[in-house]
């Protein structure tokens, strides 16, 4: 559509509810307009699509949207209110779509001004990640992840721009009908992923990738591969994404990740968002492990007991230093091993047995504490046994026999003698 076509249409009434009011985004199949949803009286983003065409697969991508858009719900993607169609020109039905007004800009336009911080592309390729993990689980792949289709929302004063995911209109199911015809490039050129450059099939590997160049692109400034939309393809295929050097090791390891060409060494979108979220809360913005390392132990130098100090003189308790071969310390760099039970090399606190035992106990691991809880409650348990053992009366003693006279009383005190103890 062109400008004029498009820009006819403000102030016009559509399915007698929404006043279209100015234009907010434009693209190759539909223009958003900003709108006025007359009965609920609230502002809504409506997106019309280009005039109805006898292609099946153009019909059938803009039926695909709606049916997508209607069934998700996450708050990092953009929300569907209603759907419906365009028929003021009865020869030309238009269908449409109204969704939540984002009240922001989109990440194209924030590239524009400058690179982007890494804690702000933290927020948001976290949410991103976040967003597509929840489609890639209902079996959607996207197919068009770029900046222009990435709205940054303000959350609250300060904070960073939090992102919403919106335009499905490619999207597909991944065990659905293609679309398009094989061999066929749908999605921006840009932004493709090499399996999309060759026209093969699409797993959700294909979005982490565009995502990858998203992100690159947010601390570049500037798009990885420029050109034509065969250029760009072909220049994917030959060459893998130049990260600079000022970009963290970190940071450099997550793309290539992202950005590498067989889509079995990509991580997953959930991967990816854990990896991010915890850039938010590291130091320097360095995102995490995508693969869980094992917890390794450091052994204990020669001739110390573990736990003991070798940093010198004010060393804090805990504090292991690497020696070298002599035992001398081998570097200035300190790991602070968090071990409650270590040995203390202060001298020893003043007061009472008791008092120093409680010390001890509420320092213990946990494991520790049940362990000695279940000990003291066994050895209480078999005091008290003992002392009702004690306190209980002894056997009576032998019960004399009554005197009877004669030779009967006789056996009888013989008996007894017998069965005395």
């Amino acid at each position: 559509m062109d400008s004029s076509s498009t820009d006819s249409c403000t102030g016009e009434l559509l399915s007698s509810r929404y006043r279209l009011g100015e234009v907010i985004g434009r693209g190759g199949m539909a223009s958003v307009y900003s709108a006025r949803d007359l009965n609920l009286g609230r502002d809504v983003a409506l997106k019309l699509f280009a005039p109805q065409s006898a292609d099946p697969d153009e019909l059938r991508r803009q039926e695909t949207e709606i049916e997508l858009l209607a069934t998700l719900n996450h708050p990092s993607l953009v929300t569907l209110f209603d759907a419906g169609t365009d028929t003021r020109i009865l020869d030309e039905p238009r269908p449409f779509l109204t969704m939540e007004l984002v009240d922001g800009q989109d990440l194209r336009t924030r590239i524009r001004h400058s690179p982007l911080p890494l804690d702000e592309i933290a927020v948001i390729g976290a949410g991103v990640s976040d967003a597509l993990a929840y489609v890639h689980s209902l079996g959607i792949i996207h197919r068009d992840i770029k900046p222009a289709n990435i709205l940054l929302v303000p959350v609250r004063p300060g904070e960073p721009l939090r992102p919403k995911l919106t335009d499905f209109g490619i999207a597909r199911m991944m065990d659905g009908a293609r679309l398009t015809a094989t061999g066929t490039m749908v999605g921006t050129a840009a932004y493709l992923s090499p399996e999309q450059s060759r026209g093969a099939d699409l797993g959700p590997a294909s979005d982490i990738y565009s995502l990858g160049l998203v992100l690159l692109e947010c601390i570049k400034g500037e798009i990885e591969y420029p050109g034509s939309a065969v250029e760009s393809a072909v220049a994917r295929l030959h060459r893998a994404p130049a990260i600079p050097d000022s970009v963290p090791a970190e940071w450099a390891q997550l793309i290539r990740s992202m950005t590498a060409l067989d889509p079995l060494d990509r991580p997953s979108a959930a991967d990816l968002e854990r990896s991010l979220r915890q850039a938010l809360v590291s130091p320097g913005s360095l995102p995490g492990l995508l693969a869980e390392e094992r917890t390794r132990v450091l052994p204990a130098p020669p001739g110390r007991p573990p736990g003991l100090s070798q940093a010198g003189p004010g060393a804090g308790l805990g504090t292991v230093a690497p020696t070298d071969g002599g035992g001398n310390i081998a570097g200035t760099r300190t790991l602070r091993v968090l071990d409650p039970d270590a040995v203390s090399t202060s001298p020893p606190q003043h007061g009472s047995v008791l008092s120093r035992t409680a010390t001890r106990f509420r320092r213990a691991r946990r494991r520790s504490q049940i362990l000695l809880t279940l000990v003291l409650m066994a050895v209480a348990a078999g005091t008290v046994a003992a002392a009702v053992a004690l306190a209980a009366p002894g056997p009576p003693d032998v019960v004399p026999y009554p005197a009877v006279p004669g030779e009967l009383g006789q056996h009888l005190q013989e008996l007894q003698k017998r069965v005395e103890p």
